[in-house]
């Protein structure tokens, strides 16, 4: 038993050593991870972006149809 205990203690530091990296990872991993609010801020501004791409399309098809018509019907 008092070899094992032995054993144990001399792989501590090691074992500490481990798990202050670990502890570091975790804490960057946590530092640059997106929580639940980025992630829907990030859609609600693309749905805006698409539905304004959207309507300016739609708006430019128009003109130039529009333009067109005026083009082709004066003549």
């Amino acid at each position: 038993m008092e070899a094992r205990v032995a054993a144990l203690e001399k792989s501590l530091p090691e074992i500490k050593e481990k798990l202050n990296l670990i502890l570091v990872k975790v804490e960057s991993i946590d530092k640059h991870s997106a929580t639940k609010a980025d992630l829907a801020n990030t859609e609600l501004s693309m749905l805006k972006w698409c539905v304004a791409t959207a309507i300016a399309m739609t708006g430019l098809a128009c003109a130039i149809t529009f333009g067109l018509t005026k083009l082709f019907s004066g003549s």
